[in-house]
């Protein structure tokens, strides 16, 4: 199975935690561990603190928004 986030790749995480439901917006944050059942990442924050995150919630650092492309 191929996963989009290596484990120890830094991302920006914009969205929210399921632990405690946390809004992160433009955080960064290392890859800690995938989860294989419900594709979710877990992820740790500069300040120490850890979450779980879902994939559409990360970038990888100088990613450009999905969705609408420039003509």
């Amino acid at each position: 199975m191929h996963n989009e986030f290596k484990d120890g790749s830094k991302v920006f995480v914009y969205g929210p935690g399921q632990n405690d439901g946390k809004y992160y917006h433009n955080e960064s944050a290392i890859i800690l561990e995938r989860d294989p059942y419900f594709k979710d990442y877990h992820v740790r924050f500069k300040n120490g603190t850890e979450d779980w995150i879902l994939p559409k919630d990360l970038r990888k650092p100088y990613a450009r928004k999905k969705g609408n492309k420039r003509k």
